[in-house]
């Protein structure tokens, strides 16, 4: 167990952590989350030892193992090994037992039984024998490797040198060290910063298996939701206790401010109205003794703290200008490094206020194809082509190290869009919660949040109406990335983002496009139902994999992985299921325009009775204002009409390529 008692840690007048205390024990799996800048990696750092500057203590009883995984790691400590040969080195402890094991027999074999230590090397050799079992060590290549694998590595990688490997591919490898290691606590931070959607999937289930502790900071709402049984909320210095995991917490927390308000409120009132009796009865001697009962009242009340809310974060970003109904088209492109082809051939089309998020593992080619999309990079074959009037700008992955660090937030947006009035810039920070005084911040003295934040004010301001976002939640705590899906889920722009951070995309995409090993496929909905369906076919096609061969025809059959009439019904009712979820909230868009085009429909005709009435005119004032009203509602029409179309287009779309997978089935069915 690891025990820590009254942690305090101040930076100048402000309390980092203020006499936090708690223990942690193997198998206990914790949340802690809070805004940006509340001291949650520093409370990590302090745990596992790497800051020593904090007051109170942190002990750990005996034989009960910590790790920690920072957010970044610049380097791996053997840069020339393989990667199997490094995660090895998470055994090392183990190697050492089989050399003195081996040293041990040796001895033995050349030692006589009468010698005065052979009773000592014996028990010593059964002893480490049994330690070797126990740590499995004759499974130790297997479990590397399943590791490794799970982690997003690729057998031709296990054999390449550390040196070969990207900052986030170096995370996953001490990730995976970590993970080797079987810790009685693990202790991540941000885990999931480096890892693609199955890296994703399956550090969850691995995690969910195990019996160490865990104790992960992370901004990612529905890896918590699956890995974690408890929240603890940093806040102003203090932790406090949630039983459940992150949507729990989120509903708990909500209802715990409440009441507090409440307390408060009701406190408040009563503080009031014993104020006014002593106030209106303090000179009355009848009255004394009331008077002196209600004063030692207010002596005597233990005050309820004033409850703080954190402010709110809510923005929306300014209307683009209208594009054409095509918005992009992207035909046969092709892209590939050297030898290695990232896609080829890939297609697809992108409409006016549709919003497609890119996925794949690692390396796939995603951030490329964003790259390609911007105009970054040439493509090998292949026309990408952009819609009347569309206007784009790019969110690159490292966006924040292209601020101007030394400038103000003002001068940075200044400078990145000439020929658009400061005033409408600081209209735009403003949405983007820069106000007053925060205008003037240099950018070098901004928290991770803000500087992406400004980043996406930034591209923002160019007034795009084509979106090409390369994982903008990065850095941003949960508060920031829930106003960011809520901005661009009512964006009246097109959207095409990479990301992994599944809850952020569910709020906001109807496409996903996956690339994987180079090819590419189009699924309508959204990442959640994208990963349902991609599970399912999965599950079906290792079900015919474990099918008994049963001559030449069943073993074309299980090559081509067909699936059983049974199967067939199951996958296709799934599909079907997923289809109505799909298409439920464009059939509630179409209704609401259909709704609203009714009522407007109703006054324009109420209208024009009045307009051809000659009375009407006696009044001209009356007459006025009904011809503006008029006007006005001819142009909103206009624009319903456009919106009722578009919506049943995209339900017409989303329904055919449903249609089109489980006819795909059927006929596959039908060929068995």
């Amino acid at each position: 167990m690891l025990t820590v008692k009254n942690l305090s840690l101040q930076a100048g007048d402000r309390h980092i952590l203020n006499g936090v205390s708690f223990s942690l024990k193997k198998g206990q799996r914790v949340g802690l989350v809070g805004r940006n800048g509340q001291g949650k990696s520093t409370l990590l750092q302090v745990i596992c030892g790497k800051r020593e500057d904090a007051d109170g203590t942190v002990k750990t009883s005996r034989d009960f193992s910590v790790a920690y995984l920072p957010q970044e790691v610049v380097s791996a400590k053997n840069m020339t090994m393989s990667v199997f040969e490094e995660a090895k080195r998470a055994f090392d402890h183990v190697f050492r037992l089989k050399r003195r094991v081996e040293e041990l027999e040796k001895k033995l074999s050349s030692s006589s039984t009468i010698h005065p230590s052979h009773e000592a090397m014996l028990a010593e050799h059964d002893r480490l024998s049994q330690k070797l079992e126990q740590a499995d060590f004759y499974r130790i290549k297997g479990r590397i490797e399943a590791i490794l694998f799970g982690l997003g590595f690729r057998k031709d990688q296990l054999h390449r040198t550390v040196s070969s490997l990207s900052g986030g591919w170096i995370m996953r490898l001490e990730l995976a060290k970590l993970l080797l290691s079987r810790p009685d606590l693990i202790l991540l931070d941000e885990p999931t910063n480096h890892l693609d959607l199955p890296s994703l999937a399956w550090l969850e289930e691995f995690l969910a298996a195990q019996d160490s502790g865990c104790l992960i900071v992370s901004h990612d709402r529905t890896f918590l939701d699956k890995t974690v049984q408890e929240i603890w909320e940093l806040e102003n210095g203090r932790l406090t206790f949630y039983q459940g995991n992150y949507s729990f917490y989120e509903e708990q927390r909500g209802k715990r401010l409440r009441q507090k308000e409440a307390a408060w409120k009701n406190q408040q009132k009563k503080i009031d109205e014993l104020n006014q009796f002593i106030q209106r009865f303090r000179a009355k001697a009848t009255k004394a003794r009331q008077v002196q009962s209600r004063i030692k009242q207010l002596q005597k009340m233990e005050l309820v703290d004033a409850p703080q809310r954190a402010p709110e974060c809510t923005f929306c970003l300014p209307d683009p200008p209208r594009a054409g109904k095509i918005v992009l088209e992207v035909q046969d492109l092709s892209k590939r490094y050297g030898e290695k082809v990232l896609f080829e051939r890939l297609s697809f089309m992108l409409k006016r206020g549709s919003k497609l998020a890119v996925v794949g593992p690692n390396g796939a080619g995603k951030s490329t194809l964003l790259k390609l999309l911007a105009g970054r990079l040439e493509a090998e074959n292949g026309k990408i082509i952009l819609g009347h009037k569309v206007t784009r700008a790019y969110f690159a992955q490292h966006q924040v190290q292209q601020l101007q660090y030394e400038k103000s937030v003002l001068s940075n947006i200044i400078c990145a869009c000439p020929g658009v009035s400061e005033t409408r810039l600081r209209t735009i920070l403003g949405i983007f919660m820069f106000r007053g005084e925060d205008v003037s911040k240099k950018v070098s003295v901004l928290s991770g949040g803000e500087k992406s934040r400004l980043a996406l004010a930034i591209i923002m301001a160019k007034e795009a109406n084509l979106l090409l976002l390369d994982e903008p939640t990065n850095h941003l705590d949960m508060d920031a990335q829930e106003a960011v899906r809520d901005a661009l889920q009512a964006y009246k722009g097109s959207v095409v983002v990479v990301s992994h951070n599944r809850y952020f995309l569910d709020g906001f995409v109807d496409q996903v496009l996956e690339i994987e090993e180079g090819k590419i496929s189009l699924f309508p909905g959204n990442v959640s139902q994208f990963l349902e369906t991609k599970k399912a076919i999965l599950q079906e096609g290792a079900q015919d994999e474990r099918r008994p061969k049963q001559g030449a025809k069943e073993n074309f059959s299980n090559s081509k992985r067909r699936l059983t009439r049974r199967q067939k019904k199951r996958l296709v009712a799934q599909i079907r299921q997923e289809k109505s979820r799909a298409l439920m909230p464009f059939r509630q868009k179409a209704q609401k325009l259909e709704d609203k085009i009714l009522l407007l429909e109703n006054e324009r005709d109420s209208i024009e009775r009045q307009l051809s009435d000659a009375s009407t005119y006696t009044d001209t004032d009356k007459a006025a204002t009904l011809n503006r009203r008029y006007k006005v509602i001819r142009e909103e029409l206009e624009d319903l009409y456009l919106g009722w179309e578009e919506a049943c287009t995209r339900l017409d779309e989303m329904e055919q390529a449903f249609d089109k997978k489980i006819l795909e089935i059927e006929e596959d069915v039908r060929c068995t």
